[in-house]
């Protein structure tokens, strides 16, 4: 039993794994006893294109129509993490079912790899083997998710419950004008929520401003707001 244990933490990339997945443990514990949901824990995981709140971003082509003060983004890219949630069947599986087996696809992974080749001897190194693990487990997660994909489906399964933020105050966290895309925090249900913003008609909104969601740019997670001059 001891060496059980002692495997379960050691080497470094065991630990952490053991740590995750004992973490994973306890959130289904609490659902099967009836505690939580899928609903009631905010991870906190914004899944809009993180984009550097102080620079002018080129890859995003901005038309300001002065005659009914309306903004269209043309192109938005989405990136690589988007890409690998839409890959592993995010929003098609409940997140906390993906990232279960996600965690639990790579703590196998860790414990196998790390009985077959010893890196104790690298201490803190030894945790870089969870790079090509990480890969091996996004492979694995989208095999194994695909069928309760087309499960959820079946079911009639749309998703997460999509927020409706109009109106919603919140203080910016940087200075936007014209066509600079910025962030701005929310509270929303009493808790907080970092979105992607731009100003309506590029007037210029300065970091603190009290600012109020007006339009969401469509498939874009980008949110049209003006400043609150009350």
């Amino acid at each position: 039993m001891t060496d059980f244990l002692h495997t379960l933490f050691n080497p470094l990339p065991n630990g952490i794994m053991t740590v995750l997945m004992l973490i994973i443990a306890i959130y289904w514990i609490f659902v099967l006893i009836g505690g939580i949901g899928f609903d009631d824990i905010d991870l906190d995981i914004d899944f809009s294109p993180d984009i550097d709140v102080d620079v002018e971003v080129p890859d995003i082509e901005i038309d300001v129509v002065d005659t009914d003060s309306h903004i269209a983004v043309d192109k938005v890219p989405q990136g690589l993490f988007l890409r690998c949630l839409s890959f592993i069947n995010v929003g098609q599986v409940p997140f906390m079912i993906i990232l279960s087996t996600f965690i639990f696809l790579l703590w196998i992974g860790s414990l196998i790899t790390t009985h077959f080749f010893h890196v104790e001897h690298l201490g803190w190194r030894s945790a870089f083997i969870l790079l090509p693990l990480v890969i091996v487990g996004i492979i694995l997660t989208k095999a194994a998710t695909t069928p309760m994909a087309k499960f959820f489906k079946e079911i009639n399964y749309q998703g997460e419950v999509a927020t409706d933020f109009f109106g919603c105050s919140g203080k910016m966290l940087s200075n936007i004008e014209g066509k600079k895309v910025g962030s701005a925090e929310f509270l929303v249900n009493r808790n907080p929520i970092k979105l992607n913003v731009i100003s309506l008609n590029g007037d210029p909104v300065k970091y603190g401003d009290t600012v109020i969601i007006t339009e969401e740019l469509p498939k874009q997670n980008i949110y049209i707001v003006i400043k609150d001059t009350y």
